[in-house]
């Protein structure tokens, strides 16, 4: 493998901005060709789904069907091939509507910059002064955008092979199933580090890294010959992923990842990182972490828990935690028998989701 792994954790790396091209293509023509359907019947459905190829085409990073292409072409698939392309299509449809029900369920005003698909819509309502309440109605029309893209990602999937669409049923029954978890964990105010890790592998783990890497080698038709290899790469990847996101949601620049400052904390996340402060506590500053999951705090109170944070040594245990985790799925690599561009690429899809700054 390329031992050469410098490069700007800021931006994409090339090894997704050069692959997912074909991909967007197919996503905008999906999307294109249900507006013209649906607009056909109503002009008013042009919103829905103006909605979501804004969410979709606003900034992601790709990193799932990233995951995903190269783990088909490491297992010898057809990287041009239709049904290549679909399913990268469909992972990432599949994200969108995970991110516009998330958004409700947390209560996020913005989304990579812009107003969340239910702000957007509750906007819409106050500016023309319907009837009803503006929040309600922005959070149900986000709620169904969330499920036309569910809908059209199984478009997408068409006719599945019997372990493909295993595969795919595995994986949006985990990512609900993890949300879940999420949610009660926050209600109840949870900071447990074995829940934490639990939520995260099912919520953002399998469904980020572990699913994709599967469905690569299964469209490819070799999924038995490599699902174990991509579990022992997926998991600490996936794990890593998730864990550097619980960092920028508390510490992350609001110009960079898109979300206010705050947010995670505002919406009582059970994160590792807050499981991990909770852990190292003093009297004190559990009086402060017990502010977290007040949808009011103030930036001030945000600053103290942050500060309470560093102070307990939480973050360089998720630090350290995720330089642990990097390195063994780069141990992994080194033992499999993929070709050397998909080796070389899935090492930088790894440094990339632990070390990215956005």
């Amino acid at each position: 493998m390329n031992s050469d792994t410098s490069f700007n954790h800021s931006i994409n790396p090339s090894v997704i901005s050069e692959v997912v091209g074909p991909i967007e293509k197919r996503l905008v023509e999906v999307l294109s060709t249900e507006r013209e359907r649906w607009v056909a019947v109503d002009e008013t459905l042009s919103a829905p789904f103006d909605a979501l190829q804004s969410l979709i085409f606003s900034g992601g990073k790709r990193i799932r069907p990233a995951f995903f292409h190269w783990a088909h072409v490491g297992a010898g698939g057809d990287e041009s091939s239709l049904t290549a392309i679909n399913a990268g299509a469909a992972i990432e449809m599949l994200h969108a509507f995970a991110l516009a029900h998330d958004d409700v369920m947390d209560h996020s005003s913005s989304r990579r910059g812009e107003p969340s698909i239910w702000k957007r819509f509750s906007n819409l309502h106050d500016e023309n002064s319907w009837a009803g309440n503006g929040t309600e109605f922005g959070e149900a029309v986000a709620i169904l955008v969330g499920d036309l893209a569910h809908v059209i990602a199984d478009k997408l999937m068409g006719d599945l092979t019997p372990s493909v669409s295993r595969i795919w049923d595995e994986l949006r029954l985990e990512v609900n199933i993890g949300q879940y978890l999420d949610v009660l964990s926050g209600a109840r105010q949870t900071f447990d580090q074995d829940q934490a890790r639990r939520i995260l592998e099912y919520k953002t783990g399998r469904y980020s890294v572990q699913r994709p890497l599967h469905l690569g080698a299964a469209i490819a038709g070799r999924y038995d010959d490599f699902a174990d290899f991509f579990t022992a790469f997926g998991r600490p990847v996936g794990v890593a992923f998730q864990l550097r996101d619980d960092i920028l949601g508390v510490f992350g620049n609001e110009t960079s990842t898109g979300k206010p400052v705050g947010d995670d904390l505002r919406e009582g996340k059970p994160t590792s990182l807050v499981a991990a402060a909770h852990k190292e506590s003093n009297a004190q500053q559990r009086e402060t972490l017990l502010l977290i999951g007040n949808q009011e705090l103030s930036d001030s109170e945000v600053e103290k828990i942050q500060q309470v944070i560093v102070d307990t040594g939480a973050e360089q245990v998720i630090e350290k935690e995720i330089n642990k985790l990097t390195n063994i799925a780069l141990q992994e690599l080194k033992m499999a028998s993929l070709n050397e561009d998909a080796l070389d690429a899935l090492e930088e899809l790894a440094l990339f989701v632990a070390y990215r700054s956005y």
